[in-house]
């Protein structure tokens, strides 16, 4: 009986066993996912395109299901790995907007974060966003401390991680 011979892969140059389709593993899963062999890396799509990949498009709201900041805004990154992040809410406004001009902000007036619908964004200034905010109940209060307990806290010599849960404010404020 003659000894098998074992399959190699198609790829000229390439000297990976056979797994599927005449292709070694690697190329094989490269044809799978790409649609060619072609080695090297790969620029990656445009991130106009990589956006509606995570878009679920409401009734009402459009909803962000991709990366999120932890107060729930939607982020995707500009180019490759290690591109910085962008908002998606303010890439989907420039998408349908334009630019956003110099010094404003990126309102939504559906109060969701998630949301990048570009008929609920509309830019404006901060202190615009700030008052709307305001007006809608969103704006956490302020503690405001009394002059007394500015004096206890002054003359105390207790840390800061001791003093702040005694009156309801951070460390930092401490």
């Amino acid at each position: 009986m003659a000894p098998q011979t074992q399959r190699r892969c198609s790829v000229d140059g390439c000297d990976g066993k056979y797994y599927g389709k005449g292709f070694c593993g690697r190329h094989y899963q490269r044809f799978r996912t790409t649609g060619t062999i072609a080695d090297g890396p790969r620029a990656p799509a445009p991130v106009e395109e990589r956006f509606w990949r995570y878009v679920e498009k409401g009734a009402d709201c459009w909803l962000w299901n991709g990366n999120k900041t932890p107060n729930g805004y939607g982020r995707i990154q500009s180019g490759g790995k290690g591109s910085p992040h962008l908002a998606a809410h303010r890439l989907s406004y420039e998408m349908h907007h334009g630019e956003i001009p110099d010094g404003l902000v990126v309102m939504h007036s559906c109060d969701n974060p998630q949301c990048v619908n570009p008929t609920h964004l509309s830019a404006g200034t901060y202190k615009e966003n700030t008052a709307d905010m305001a007006k809608k109940g969103r704006r956490r209060g302020r503690i405001i401390l009394t002059h007394d307990q500015v004096k206890e806290i002054r003359s105390t010599t207790e840390p800061a991680r001791i003093v702040a849960p005694r009156y309801g404010v951070s460390k930092s404020t401490i």
